[in-house]
């Protein structure tokens, strides 16, 4: 699912952690800085809130000032915190009471009609900084992914001077008001399922097969990466994009370190035609499914005739996964991936059902043993 935020804008105050202020004469009160949360999902599904997300991100702010050749951090070199509030100004503690998001104090549109702010944003649940946080370029080099990690970066804002309603630049938008600013998952979700075809043959007295997982895991697969994204000035396309609008970043995550494996839950009670998780659903880092990555289960199987055991046997299996039918060659950004094992205990046959979208999933492909 791909999330936005909605930046309600802001003019620079004197206590900006910036080393110029841009000033003019008026004593009208300067168009303050707010923002506006939402989730956004594209073509036709609704827009939900990003609570379930976070409740805080980090924001830059570069100031395009009139007079100035040099940009200026407006939020200061590291970024702004950014906060949700209710409506009186005080922290907001759940989502049916936010009123608008904000940095810890207010900052200001410039009223130049000439200059204007870019922004770049971000989130990371475990508070590390990007390597690289600039207009044109954001990177976190040697990042290791964690299962609880939630990672997001939204599409930049460029050239805004001031608050703008958005029905015209998103569909099924929620937010009327404020900077757009389209959020990514920049990681991917990994789940693994198990079940059976059949556990019984369905006469009477029947035979019955009752199949447990043992010893699974997933070889080859890096946690540890680099990510770099680069972004570039809408007014330089071709054709040149003019005023206040979102651009999306480039890029993609190149894996650093050395693969691991990755254990999951053993399945001590028999499976059932209903998939179990073997491994949860749980973030990983976005890589190429190469040759290495294996799924290596352990698997017994009882023989039954009328609820007595006649026989069983311990079976061994190593599947590449980018071999398997419709394999999926990549675990995206932004993307959820189930794969789910499906033994049939009378031909000792292995299906895999591969599945991937956006944090969803659709149909996939099988292999045989």
């Amino acid at each position: 699912m791909k999330k936005y935020l909605i930046l309600a804008a802001v003019a620079l105050v004197a206590s900006a952690a910036c080393s110029k202020v841009e000033m003019n004469d008026s004593s009208a009160p300067g168009e303050k800085i707010t923002f506006e949360a939402a989730s956004y999902v594209p073509q036709t599904k609704a827009n939900t809130s990003v609570w379930d997300e976070f409740t805080s991100f980090k924001c830059k702010a570069f100031l395009h000032a009139a007079g100035y050749a040099d940009v200026q951090n407006m939020f200061g070199a590291a970024g702004e915190t950014i906060s949700p509030y209710k409506t009186d100004g005080t922290a907001a503690t759940g989502e049916a009471n936010v009123s608008y998001w904000a940095p810890s104090h207010d900052y200001y549109w410039p009223k130049d009609a000439s200059s204007y702010v870019n922004f770049v944003a971000w989130y990371d649940k475990k508070g590390t900084a990007p390597t690289t946080a600039t207009e044109t370029s954001l990177s976190w080099a040697n990042y290791t992914v964690l299962t609880t990690d939630n990672l997001l970066y939204a599409d930049e804002a460029w050239h805004y001077k001031q608050n703008t309603t958005n029905a015209a630049q998103y569909t099924d938008d929620a937010v009327t008001s404020g900077v757009p600013m389209l959020f990514h998952h920049a990681l991917a979700q990994l789940c693994i399922k198990a079940s059976v075809t059949q556990a019984t043959d369905g006469k009477t007295p029947a035979h019955t097969w009752d199949v447990t997982l043992s010893n699974i895991s997933l070889a080859g697969v890096y946690n540890q990466g680099t990510l770099t994204l680069t972004n570039s000035d809408p007014a330089n396309d071709e054709p040149a994009v003019t005023g206040a609008t979102t651009k999306a970043w480039s890029g993609s995550w190149a894996t650093t370190g050395d693969p691991t494996s990755v254990a999951m839950a053993d399945v001590t009670t028999p499976l059932t035609t209903t998939a179990v998780d073997v491994l949860t659903m749980q973030n990983v880092l976005p890589q190429t499914v190469t040759n290495a990555v294996v799924l290596n289960l352990k698997y017994n199987i009882s023989y039954k005739y009328d609820g007595t055991e006649y026989a069983h046997e311990k079976i061994t299996a190593a599947i590449q996964l980018n071999s398997i039918t419709d394999a999926i060659s990549s675990w995206g950004m932004n993307k959820k991936i189930t794969y789910t094992i499906s033994i049939n205990p009378v031909t000792t046959t292995i299906k895999i059902d591969p599945a991937i979208v956006e944090w969803e999933a659709q149909a996939g492909g099988s292999t045989t043993l």
